[in-house]
Order: C-alpha cells, then sequence, then structure tokens
C-alpha cells in the first residue's frame, strides 16, 4: 500500500507539473515508474508467498523462497527496463532515426512478450500452491483455514479471467488499423489494469483484517474441543502444535511418511492442549 501511495504522489507531481510547465521533472517521471514496477512484483512475491500457506501451515519456506525472490527480481528486472525504454523512445523520437525507433520498438515487444511469460509463471504457481495448500488444509479438517482459502481463490480467478479478457481487448486495439478505443481515450486501457490491481488488494486486506479472531487463521492448528452440543456441533481449540507442511529440502525424513503433494502426514497433539 505505501508503494502504491508512493507511486500515484510521483506520478500526479510529474503530470501536474507537466501540465503547468510544459516540462517534465526528470525525477518524479522516472521514481513513478521504478515505484510501480517495484509494486507490481513485490505483490506477485508476496501472492505466491501466501498462496505456499506461509505463516499458516508453513513456518519457513525453506529452499523454494530462493526460487520466489529470482523469479520476482527478475519480473521487477525486465518490467523495469522495458518500462523505461519506452520513455526513451516516446521523449527521443523526434531525434531517432526511422531504423533506430523501429529496432527500440523491437526490444520492446521483445520483453513485453518475457514480462507476459513471467506473469503466466506467476499466475500457474499460484494457482498450483493454493490447491496444494487448500488440500492439505482440508486433509487435516482446518475449515476455517479452508474457507478463508477458498475466497482468496475466487478473488484471483476473477481478476485472472479479467486480465486475460483485457489482454485479449487490448491486443485487438492496438493491431486493428482503425482501432477500439481513440486516442484520447487510451488512457482506459492502463486504467482498468490498475482497478484490476486494486480489486485484488482490497479483497486480500478484507480477507487479512486486524480482527479478535485472528489467531484461528496464524501458525496453529485446530482441535475439536471435548463434548459438542446437542446438535452435534463442536467448538474449536487452537494448538500451538501444527502438522507443518515441510519444506522440499526435508531429504532426512522417509518418502512413506509424506503424502504425494509433499506434506508431513504425521503429527502430534500436545496432550494437555488436546483434552
Amino acid at each position: 500500500m505505501v508503494m502504491g501511495f508512493s507511486e500515484m504522489f510521483f506520478r500526479s507531481s510529474d503530470y501536474f507539473i507537466w501540465n503547468v510547465s510544459g516540462e517534465r521533472p526528470s525525477i518524479l517521471q522516472y521514481s513513478g515508474i521504478i515505484v510501480g514496477v517495484l509494486k507490481r512484483g513485490v505483490s506477485r512475491v508476496l501472492l505466491v508467498m501466501v498462496s505456499l500457506g506461509w505463516g499458516v501451515i508453513r513456518d519457513s519456506l525453506g529452499s523454494t523462497m530462493n526460487s520466489i525472490i529470482v523469479l520476482g527480481a527478475a519480473y521487477i528486472g525486465i518490467s523495469a527496463f522495458r518500462d523505461l525504454m519506452m520513455e526513451f523512445a516516446v521523449e527521443d523520437m523526434t531525434t531517432l532515426s526511422y531504423e533506430e525507433e523501429v529496432e527500440l520498438f523491437d526490444i520492446v515487444t521483445i520483453l513485453t512478450f518475457v514480462v507476459a511469460a513471467i506473469d503466466v509463471i506467476f499466475i500457474l504457481w499460484i494457482l498450483d500452491a493454493l490447491n496444494g495448500t487448500m488440500q492439505y488444509l482440508e486433509n487435516n479438517s482446518q475449515l476455517r483455514k479452508l474457507s478463508r482459502y477458498l475466497r482468496l481463490r475466487s478473488i484471483l480467478l476473477f481478476a485472472i479471467l479479467f486480465a486475460t479478457i483485457w489482454v485479449v481487448f487490448s491486443l485487438v486495439d492496438s493491431y486493428d488499423e482503425d482501432g477500439i478505443v481513440r486516442e484520447e481515450h487510451e488512457w482506459i486501457v492502463d486504467g482498468a489494469t490498475e482497478i484490476n490491481y486494486m480489486y485484488v488488494l482490497i479483497g486480500i486486506s478484507i480477507l487479512w483484517r486486524p480482527n479478535p479472531s485472528a489467531r484461528e487463521y496464524a501458525y496453529v492448528m485446530e482441535l475439536p474441543a471435548s463434548g459438542g452440543d446437542e446438535d452435534g456441533e463442536t467448538e474449536l481449540e487452537l494448538s500451538g502444535v501444527v502438522p507443518s507442511a515441510m519444506d522440499d529440502d526435508d531429504d532426512d525424513e522417509p518418502a512413506a511418511e509424506k503424502d504425494g503433494n509433499g506434506y508431513d502426514d504425521h503429527f502430534k497433539i500436545d496432550e494437555g492442549e488436546a483434552a
């Protein structure tokens, strides 16, 4: 959220000064680009971590964290380079020759496809991680946590569907000679992407908002309390001993003690807490 507000501050200040003086302040222009790229990259990394169950069914991501950081750094680096090159191309268009202009836009196009490929990797990883985490929660009867992850998956699926439809619309608009959106309304294309991002941010903020029962979703285990009510419903107690989804680098544990998803299938619950 801080990075989002910072990006908005830099971009708004850049456009305001550009409107008033007719010249763009470089420090505001490029700061807005860099902060925006960092915001998108960090958001993707955090989504993967949450989808893997970090802080909920895992106390650590182990060696997987290194892969997440590498993919996030690649996205940030390539996306920042692409956006900066696009700014340079637009600003220096009058000084570039036709061949240089074509070559520059070809590089930007290639980088755009690379960024899109990294985005696809993030999306597939997030969905696969969510499925594994929800399967683990279901197997261990962690129904409250499972309910929260089901809502998270619904939010992300809707956002992915909207993004896919909008990408197709943008491509058709770009390659159509007449264009679907008028030139003065081109801001709508980028604006819809930001609205989609805001939808995901608000949805996750509501799911993980601070509340008195927040401890029920942390790295604790739901336990059925002794004795249910007349309707057959049971209260839930919380145990600090959790059947952690073990890290992939735990090679000393026999394979027979793990299920097909690599999660630890045996655990012990403190008898005093279970009583």
